[in-house]
């Protein structure tokens, strides 16, 4: 009978080497599912990150696209970073100061700014980005807000809200029962800037957004208010807080003219807004059958005022106790459209100002404009 082994030795030796080989299996077994687990759990981390990375992308480039951004005139990019301002300008304002005003300019307002709004570059700035009551400026944000949950042709009915406003206040001459589209209403907020208008697209609108027709008036502006802010706050105009829709002075209300220029911006994009903002004078028949007609009160746009200015296409003027008289407006000159806010001038010297930095610092020439 044929052996397998020799020995009881040679027998041993088989053995241990067959053992050492399963233990050595075992090992590489256990070796190699460390390193797959290794590699998952590193895979795993990997895909993590990339999906973070992907997602702050994302958001980033969303965000830069949504707000309006200005640059100073060195590319620097201007945004809702600048310090608010209490009194006089901050460090920021005075360096920009520095690099954006080349030119000496003796203005009446306390705080303007002027920028190409084609390459968001500031071309020149005063006490910029430091606070001021906004005054009927403030009526540019409110209409956009409105548009955001109201079509032009919806139809409102003037209530009891337009006794919310001042007696002292500026108004389009509402009464209670006329019927207006949308598009209506914004005539007599933008062009005789009347805050009747403003608390009914304010009411209404708020009724609207709260799916409640039961809400008081003042619940309904409060409603209405946080939507203003909201959208302030998503077009990059994040200094400025608005209490009230007509932008009479309330406590806790205020805006730069950083931000100004930021809604006007906004508000020149908005086909209904920038034909309305664009035109001194408009005619409307109301469904309710009444005939209004209205005038601007953008001196910049009056044919017969010693301040129009052709190239002038909108904005909006204000006027209030803490906000003096201001006036945002915008021109297209040379093929490139630029926006100046003027705030805390007197009543016919932002017109002047508009034209002496405006003017001043868009044409080649600038005293063939004048």
């Amino acid at each position: 009978m044929e052996r397998f082994f020799t020995s009881r030795k040679e027998f041993g030796i088989t053995m241990e080497y067959q053992n050492n080989n399963r233990n050595y299996d075992k090992r590489n077994s256990r070796k190699a599912k460390k390193r797959k687990l290794l590699f998952y759990r590193v895979t795993g981390i990997l895909l993590c990150l990339l999906i973070v990375a992907v997602i702050f992308g994302t958001v980033n480039l969303l965000k830069n696209s949504e707000e309006p951004s200005l640059l100073n005139k060195d590319g620097t990019k201007i945004n809702g970073d600048f310090a608010q301002m209490t009194e006089g300008q901050s460090e920021s304002d005075s360096a920009i100061s520095d690099q954006v005003n080349k030119i000496s300019v003796d203005i009446t307002a306390t705080n303007a700014i002027v920028i190409n709004a084609d390459t968001n570059t500031v071309l020149y700035q005063k006490g910029g980005t430091g606070k001021i009551a906004p005054a009927s400026t403030a009526k540019m944000i409110t209409a956009l807000t409105v548009l955001d949950y109201c079509s032009p042709d919806d139809e409102m009915k003037v209530g009891a809200e337009i006794e919310m406003m001042h007696d002292d206040s500026s108004r389009a001459w509402l009464m209670q029962g006329d019927t207006l589209t949308v598009r209506q209403l914004l005539i007599a907020l933008m062009l005789p800037s009347g805050n009747d208008a403003a608390y009914t697209l304010a009411v209404n609108t708020g009724k609207k957004i709260a799916g409640d027709n039961g809400l008081t008036n003042k619940q309904a502006i409060e409603v209405f208010m946080d939507k203003v802010n909201e959208k302030a706050g998503t077009l990059g105009a994040e200094n400025s807080n608005f209490v009230v829709p007509d932008g009479y002075d309330a406590d806790g209300q205020y805006t730069t003219a950083y931000d100004l220029a930021v809604i006007a911006k906004a508000c020149l994009a908005d086909p209904y807004i920038s034909e309305i903002v664009a035109s001194y004078t408009s005619y409307e028949r109301w469904p309710n059958g009444r005939e209004v007609t209205y005038n601007n009160t953008n001196e910049l746009l009056n044919p017969n005022s010693q301040y129009y200015r052709p190239e002038v296409i909108g904005l909006k003027t204000g006027t209030s106790s803490l906000g003096g008289a201001c006036v945002v407006s915008a021109a297209v000159i040379n093929g490139n459209t630029y926006i100046c806010a003027v705030m805390g001038s007197t009543e016919d010297g932002r017109f002047q100002d508009s034209i002496n930095i405006c003017l001043l610092y868009t044409s080649p020439s600038p005293r063939d404009m004048r």
